[in-house]
């Protein structure tokens, strides 16, 4: 046992604690032994196992702090301890792991502050903490890892501004702050991560306008800013996004009409406006998006008639356009849409009778056009079928 150099014990339902004499097997360069039910501690013995280059302890029950003593597996090139229950502060000498690519800590229950020797890591490729309790601000020394593709501090409560030496961080494809308390404008040194892929900062603070160096992220899949309180125009240059498959804006205030560069964004298939200040007509190119699955206009201030482009949208699953001031008569083309489930017309100011072939044609399990001034009688099919007509 003593010369074996690689362990793996993945999926076996292995229970009770990892035992100290773990440390004895000072030839392992792998240990794993994710996905089973080991609890309790991490035992200080860990650290005998200094030629140990990965350590895999996903996905058990391990509890307790971690100790100082992994300091001392300095070939250490991936600790993942995610999905466990560690508690405490993340130890400073993290920082002495200068050979790691992937620091994997999420899902446990970590608190304090993120240490400063995090900065020391200039290999690091991955750095996952989300779902912990971590507090305080994002230290600047961050932006010493250079080679970092993935940041993830999902769902913690991280606050004040984002430091500009993020954008330093010009091999990033991954940046999640999603459900924090950050506050402040978004650095226009972000801009320099050009080889953003995805880019997510909802239900934070963050205020003032979309930076238009964000233009730069030419390969961006997708961006969530929602549930913030961005304000302004949108810039143009958001019309870069070629690649674009979900764009999240809701629940901020911009304002003004929506550009017509948006028009550029063909692979679209999430559209979610909801809760702006958006004004204007509908502009009859989201009937270009023939991808689009999901679009919300609901709590702004459009006005006009629906666009008969609108029909072009054959994926379209959820339709959202309550609480603006939208005008007309219902088309009739509403019913082609056959692959709707949601629509939501409610709080508008539709006039004449609803056309029967909303009720004819579609299998929809989420229907309101309350609040505005159709006449007539509602279709039989709609009455008939679906709880919430009204």
């Amino acid at each position: 046992m003593n010369y074996m150099t690689e362990l793996y014990l993945d999926g076996n339902n292995i229970t009770s604690t990892l035992p100290p004499h773990v440390g004895n097997l000072n030839k392992l360069t792998m240990l794993s032994l994710s996905e089973n039910e080991i609890t309790g501690p991490l035992p200080s013995e860990i650290g005998n196992l200094n030629n140990l280059t990965h350590l895999h302890l996903e996905w058990n029950f391990f509890s307790g702090t971690l100790p100082s003593e992994l300091s001392n597996l300095k070939d250490l090139t991936v600790l993942s301890l995610s999905g466990n229950e560690f508690t405490g502060t993340l130890p400073s000498v993290f920082g002495n792991l200068t050979q790691l690519a992937e620091l994997l800590l999420d899902a446990n229950k970590f608190t304090g502050t993120l240490p400063l020797e995090l900065g020391n890591l200039s290999s690091l490729t991955h750095l996952h903490l989300w779902q912990n309790q971590i507090v305080g601000t994002i230290p600047s020394q961050l932006g010493n890892m250079y080679m970092l593709r993935d940041l993830n501090f999902d769902n913690n409560a991280l606050t004040s501004t984002l430091p500009s030496e993020l954008g330093n961080l010009v091999n990033l494809t991954g940046l999640f702050l999603y459900a924090n308390q950050l506050s402040g404008t978004l650095p226009s040194e972000l801009g320099n991560l050009e080889k953003l892929i995805w880019f997510g900062v909802s239900q934070n603070q963050f205020t003032g306008t979309l930076p238009t160096e964000i233009g730069n992220w030419k390969d961006l899949f997708w961006i969530r800013v929602n549930e913030n309180q961005f304000s302004g125009t949108l810039p143009t240059e958001l019309g870069r996004f070629k690649t674009l498959n979900w764009l999240y804006l809701f629940s901020n205030q911009f304002s003004g009409t929506l550009p017509s560069v948006l028009q550029n964004l063909t692979s679209l298939q999430a559209f979610s406006i909801y809760s702006n200040q958006f004004v204007g007509t509908l502009p009859s190119w989201i009937g270009g998006f023939k991808k689009l699955s999901t679009l919300y206009l609901g709590g702004n201030q459009f006005t006009g008639t629906l666009p008969s482009e609108l029909s072009l949208l054959s994926e379209l699953n959820y339709f959202g356009i309550d609480s603006n001031n939208f005008t007309g008569t219902l088309p009739s083309w509403v019913g082609d849409l056959s692959n709707l489930t949601l629509l939501w017309l409610n709080d508008n100011q539709f006039t004449g009778t609803f056309p029967p072939e909303i009720g004819n044609k579609l299998d929809l399990e989420d229907f309101c056009l309350s609040n505005n001034n159709f006449t007539g009688s509602i279709p039989a099919e709609i009455q008939t079928n679906w709880e919430c007509y009204y």
